[in-house]
């Protein structure tokens, strides 16, 4: 696997960016599509398959211990919403799913590492319903210590979580194989249905998320994972500002494609945007604009790179919001993202993920 990790790194960055642009692309053109156009159903098919060729290079720098998480306040709530339509598609028509409506879940974590956790747990569940009609139920709950499982309290620490359940009314797993499901490349389906790192890797996540997956052992039909996160206080209420000017964002991207792209679908979204190719034009362009509220920059450009150029706009402008993206970041970049207040996002990334980041900077 480190092998194969070191592979995936030199590759990831230039294939996560092309993916990206191929992603943003297919993206805004099925926005100018009504649903039941043939070509929307043609370009959903083409954002899937951008969307898992991204997710595989993912999961190998996961596992060579490359991969680079930010987290930020998170409604696991609102998260699950907006996965809700991705989450029926999964499923299809004969697996039901019913979501919490509760708010105020909130944990710190990184967002697509959830999201990835949530979409493998409830693939496991679909696959061990198989083809015939079955039912998905997610819940959250916030678990005070006193309710932990009792075989979990002599390694959870004493403290408020936020528990994630994903069960389903399948078979359930066997008492023989509990001590295995989360072994990487264990898989109880036929030759060629699975590869073994679903459950794997979203234990992994989780636990670099700094909780804990645990399966239910109760004797009932039907599997139950659940994920413990630590719970944080609720938000302080805003007082409404009144109306707010457009922000005006950076973008430093060196791809055009993906430029082109994030220009527009931040323009869509309501931000005026000045795009420019590389860090020393962005540094030039803060410099003529200092109503700037935000940067985005990718971290890997030729001349002055992303987190270098974050470095001297804050030395000008302690505080400047700062949203760096990237197909790769290597140990050096990581170890320089972790002595940042920023946030970041990988790529190949959504458009509605770019402004999901956004929205909590500006």
């Amino acid at each position: 696997m480190q092998g194969v990790g070191l592979l995936a790194a030199g590759l990831a960055h230039d294939l996560n960016t092309m993916l990206g642009g191929i992603l943003a692309t297919a993206e805004l053109m099925s926005a100018r599509l009504p649903p039941d156009d043939e070509l929307a159903a043609d370009l959903g098919e083409i954002i899937g398959q951008a969307e898992r060729a991204g997710a595989l290079i993912r999961k190998l720098l996961a596992f060579s211990r490359q991969e680079t998480l930010h987290p930020c306040r998170l409604d696991l709530a609102a998260l699950l919403g907006r996965m809700e339509s991705m989450l029926r598609a999964l499923l299809g028509r004969h697996i039901g799913l019913s979501l919490p409506s509760r708010r105020g879940a909130l944990v710190e974590a990184d967002p697509q590492a959830l999201e990835r956790v949530v979409m493998n747990l409830v693939t496991n569940a679909r696959d061990a319903i198989g083809a015939r009609p079955g039912h998905i139920a997610i819940t959250l709950a916030r678990t005070a210590a006193d309710d932990l499982p009792p075989e979990a309290r002599s390694f959870m620490p004493s403290r408020d979580y936020v528990a994630l359940s994903v069960s389903d009314d399948g078979p359930g797993v066997p008492p023989e194989l509990r001590a295995r499901i989360f072994e990487p490349y264990f898989t109880t389906k036929g030759e060629g249905a699975g590869t073994g790192l679903g459950l794997p890797t979203a234990y992994g996540l989780v636990k670099q998320s700094g909780g804990f997956l645990l399966l239910d052992d109760a004797p009932r039909r039907g599997a139950c994972f659940t994920v413990y996160l630590p719970a944080l206080p609720p938000e302080p209420a805003r007082e409404d500002q009144g109306p707010v000017a457009r922000p005006l964002i950076l973008l430093a991207e060196d791809e055009e494609l993906l430029r082109t792209c994030a220009r527009r679908g931040l323009e869509q979204a309501g931000y005026a945007v000045i795009a420019v190719e590389g860090g020393e034009a962005a540094e030039a362009a803060f410099a003529r604009h200092p109503e700037v509220r935000a940067l985005v920059s990718d971290v890997r450009m030729p001349g002055l790179d992303g987190i270098a150029l974050a470095r001297r706009l804050r030395a000008r402008r302690p505080g400047l919001p700062v949203l760096l993206v990237s197909g790769y970041a290597d140990a050096g970049a990581r170890e320089a993202l972790e002595g940042l207040d920023v946030t970041f996002l990988p790529k190949p990334y959504r458009l509605a993920d770019l402004r999901r980041s956004l929205e909590s900077l500006v």
